[in-house]
Parts: structure tokens; C-alpha cells; sequence
């Protein structure tokens, strides 16, 4: 199968090789030369089709034939004059236009995610894509390290994907071979990554160079919370940037971020986020409980407690103490739960940036596991995918970040951990949540109420996702493979005029 990529290389070589032609009668000392490197070309492209199509078999008779004549000029027994010129490029516009015609544009797409668990920010891409006849979708997970403060752990989770998702080991796939039309990424960070790093075979500038369409789907969601100052564009402040063809984003507030810190505007594409699929299509109907927890969980009212890889090192003073509070409504108020979820590189950090704090945090993790009295109806989630946690779930707790951002699509309540937040400090109306410190309404009331189905600011959280995110119905992985694919289609078929 011949792909887009190398079609248009056909084409080009074709193009070159006319060009060469053309210079036969101007340069005649330069004949030998010349005729030897469009036959070069030609056997190039003559094996292209004999491996990859060889049912192209008008295509190869031309190309036979025009290597047979240009074997002829060489060694000079036909005449170098205009009509044999004329004749030779003929039938290299017959061959190009066939090329053009008969050829397919058909798309090589690789996707090259490093960790199972972000592996949603790319999987509604890939699920379109495979539905697509004008494309060949490949997966091919890539290694990393996981990077603490005296040594580089290599991590490679191939072997953790979903059953449906068919990948190919990285050490079989072969970038140079391959030359994929799409290579989509999570992770642009290459260098500047400090907690955990894909293996350098991997990096932006590398990939950029077998590829004409490097996209960055971020592995995250932007939250909602306005950042101040330039911390809102710190994403695009990474020189990796540069080297990225399309940067997909959730809503137009992100790429106006992006632009203001100099990403050009075209570069950037409002097309919503495929973890807010994956939402969309885990909670739509519903909350529903995963076998394996029933038995704490059935018949409860659960909050999904959320916290962020460096949440416990920021608050090394109160960090367990407000985790400790949240799993006391599982404690004390009759048919509650708490399922726990940290985020998957809270070890790791804790041990990179405060290794004090890890004794302390493993002793927590391992009493939850082990079903301590100390914490009844409370579930410690440290699964593969985090969809279950979420839909689990009847309320969210945490702070203003990624997942908080995705559960807005649920309209299900959300407490953040804070006293109050100003409309300002939110791209988001802030009554549409409550607050954990609020002195007039503090978590306990408000858990006690949720609990017994009181839940004054419900209506607020109508739509509410759809106020800042685009495609939040369960169409951004088919959008943005829809509008890549254009993106390259048009962008090659400007290349080969």
C-alpha cells in the first residue's frame, strides 16, 4: 500500500525527473550525469510500486518503458533531440497523472502515546480513524522514565492497553520505513519534562522529521480556572512547541492563551478534547458501579475525591488533614462512600520533591487497601483508567484542574477545596459549585445535604460544560480526525501542483 506521504514523493520525483529531462538539450556535457540520476529516480519509484502495489501494472509498464528509453540515451543509441525530449516527458505527465488518479490517498496515521492512563486523550482520534477506509491507524506505545531524585526508572506500559486497541512494539516500528502521513502525540514536553521523560527516540525534534503533520493532543484538559499572569501560557512557552504542525485544543479561551504567547493562530485548533468523549460516552447514561466495588458502594451516595500529583507536596501543612475530612462523611453520615483517586505520578513526586511526606502517604494508601476500621466506605482507586471512578460517582471533589474540568460535562455537583472563588478567577460561573471552606455552608453541610438529595445549585450546572469547551457531545476525536485529515490532504495536493 502506497500512502499519501509517498505518493506525494512520487510525484515530486516525477516532477524533478521532467525538470532533468528538460535540461538534456542545454546541457550536453551534463547528459551522463543526468540521464543516470532520472534512472536512479525511476528504479526508486519502480520498486515503491512493485512492494508496496504491484497491482499497478499500467503504472510500472510506463515505468519500465521510460527506464528502458532513458537506459537507450545512456548508452547513446537513440539521438538527444527535441521530439525525444518531447516523447519522454509525455509519458512522464501520463505517469504522474496516473499516479495522481490511481492512487489512493490513502493515510498512514501513527499514534504514539507513553502512559495506558492518558491514552483516552488520543482514543476517540484512533476509534475514527479505524472507521475510516481512507486510513491505516497504528499504535505504538513508546517508553519513558520516570525520574525521581537520584536516578531514571524506564517505564514501558504496551502491554496495559485495552484489548481493542491492536499496538505494535515500538522497537518493531520503523519511523524511517514508516514515514506516517499523522503522527499524533500527549506529550510535547521532550526535555522539560522533570518527573517523567519519553525516551529521546521520541522527541519532538525527532518525530518532526519522518512526518509532515506532528499534532500535539494535550493529555490533559485546560481547567477552567483563569491562571494570572503568564502562568496561563506556560504550555507554550516550551521551545518544543515549535516543533509541532497542529496543537489541538478544548475551547477558544486555551487558544487564545496560546496565540497571545506567540503560537501562531493558525497552528492552533479549537476541536474540543477526546478525554471529554470519553466522558460523555462513560456517564451518559447514568451512574453505574463497577462490580468490584458494589459491595462498598451500592445504594450510597458517592463522592469521587481527586487530588493532584503535587497536591500533598503544596499543602505539606494541611494536605492529609483536608483528605482525612473528606473521608469523614464516609465515617459519619449514613450511606456514604469516598472512592480516592490520586492522581497516577503522586508517588513518584512525593518522592522526587518531598520524600519526608512518602512514609506517611504509603502507610494512608496501605490502610485503605487493607480495609481498616479507620476508614469504612472508603475505596482507594488506583486503576488503569479513571472513566469508572467518575461515573462511580454522584459528586466530585477537588481542586479546579483537568478532571474537574471533564466532570463539568455530568452536571453532578463539584466542591473545590476552597473558602470561595470570584467570578474572575474562573472562566466558569462560580455559583455553579460549592466550596469546602465556605464558613456559612462548610463541606459537612454540604455533604449532609447532597447525601439526603438537597442540592440547591443544580440548575446552575446546566450545560455547563458547553459554556467554554467545544464538542462536548461526544464528537471531538471524529472532528479532529476529520480536520486533520483535510489539513494534509489539502496541504500535499498544494505541494505536488
Amino acid at each position: 500500500m502506497i500512502f499519501l506521504k509517498k505518493k506525494k514523493k512520487i510525484i515530486n520525483l516525477l516532477k524533478t525527473t521532467n525538470e532533468m529531462v528538460g535540461l538534456f538539450l542545454l546541457h550536453k556535457k551534463q547528459v551522463p550525469e543526468l540521464v543516470e540520476e532520472s534512472c536512479t529516480a525511476v528504479e526508486a519509484i519502480e520498486k515503491m510500486f512493485t512492494e508496496k502495489m504491484p497491482e499497478a501494472k499500467e503504472i510500472l509498464r510506463d515505468l519500465s518503458l521510460l527506464h528502458d528509453i532513458f537506459q537507450l540515451v545512456f548508452e547513446k543509441k537513440v539521438k538527444i533531440d527535441p521530439d525525444l525530449i518531447q516523447k519522454i516527458q509525455n509519458l512522464l505527465a501520463v505517469i504522474s497523472d496516473k499516479v495522481a488518479k490511481e492512487v489512493p490517498n490513502k493515510l498512514n496515521i501513527a499514534f504514539m502515546p507513553y502512559k495506558v492512563t492518558m491514552w483516552d486523550s488520543l482514543a476517540s482520534i484512533y476509534e475514527a480513524a479505524c472507521k475510516d477506509p481512507d486510513c491505516v491507524a497504528k499504535v505504538i506505545p513508546i517508553p519513558y522514565y520516570k525520574i525521581t531524585a537520584d536516578k531514571a526508572i524506564p517505564v514501558y506500559e504496551g502491554k496495559l492497553f485495552p484489548a481493542n486497541v491492536s499496538i505494535i512494539p515500538y522497537d518493531d516500528y520503523d519511523l524511517n520505513h514508516e514515514e506516517p502521513d499523522i503522527i499524533f502525540i500527549h506529550n510535547a514536553y521532550d526535555q522539560y519534562n522533570t518527573i517523567t521523560q519519553v525516551d529521546k527516540r521520541f522527541f519532538t525534534s525527532n518525530l518532526q522529521q519522518y512526518t509532515d503533520m506532528l499534532v500535539y493532543v494535550p493529555y490533559h484538559i485546560t481547567g477552567f480556572g483563569k491562571l494570572q499572569g503568564d502562568a496561563q501560557y506556560i504550555t507554550y512557552a516550551i521551545p518544543t512547541m515549535e516543533n509541532i504542525d497542529k496543537i489541538v485544543v478544548a475551547g477558544q479561551f486555551v487558544k487564545d492563551a496560546a496565540v497571545k504567547y506567540g503560537i501562531p493562530k493558525e497552528k492552533v485548533l479549537v476541536l474540543g478534547s477526546p478525554k471529554m468523549d470519553a466522558v460523555y460516552q462513560a456517564t451518559k447514561n447514568g451512574k453505574r458501579i463497577p462490580d468490584k466495588w458494589k459491595e462498598k458502594l451500592e445504594g450510597k451516595f458517592v463522592f469521587a475525591l481527586d487530588t493532584n500529583c503535587m497536591y500533598l507536596i503544596n499543602h505539606s501543612f494541611d494536605g492529609f488533614a483536608y483528605i482525612e475530612q473528606v473521608f469523614d462523611a464516609a465515617r459519619m453520615i449514613p450511606n456514604c462512600a469516598v472512592i480516592w483517586r490520586p492522581h497516577p505520578l503522586t508517588r513518584i513526586s512525593i518522592a522526587h520533591y518531598a520524600p519526608q511526606m512518602l512514609k506517611q502517604y504509603d502507610q494512608l494508601v496501605v490502610e485503605i487497601k487493607m480495609n481498616s476500621p479507620k476508614y469504612p466506605n472508603v475505596i482507594f482507586d488506583d486503576g488503569p483508567e479513571y472513566l469508572s471512578f467518575l461515573n462511580a460517582s454522584d459528586a466530585y471533589v477537588s481542586e479546579a484542574n483537568s478532571i474537574s474540568a471533564l466532570y463539568t460535562s455530568t452536571e453532578r455537583p463539584i466542591i473545590f477545596p476552597y473558602d470561595k472563588l470570584a467570578d474572575d478567577t474562573l472562566w466558569l460561573p462560580e455559583r455553579s459549585f460549592y466550596y469546602f471552606y465556605n464558613s456559612k455552608y462548610p463541606w459537612y453541610k454540604i455533604a449532609d445535604n447532597l447525601v439526603k438529595g438537597f442540592d440547591p445549585k443544580k440548575d446552575y450546572r446546566h450545560n455547563l460544560a458547553s459554556q467554554i469547551y467545544s464538542y462536548t457531545d461526544g464528537t471531538s476525536g471524529k472532528t479532529i480526525h476529520q480536520e486533520i485529515k483535510r489539513e494534509v490532504i489539502l496541504k500535499t495536493a498544494g505541494e505536488t501542483k
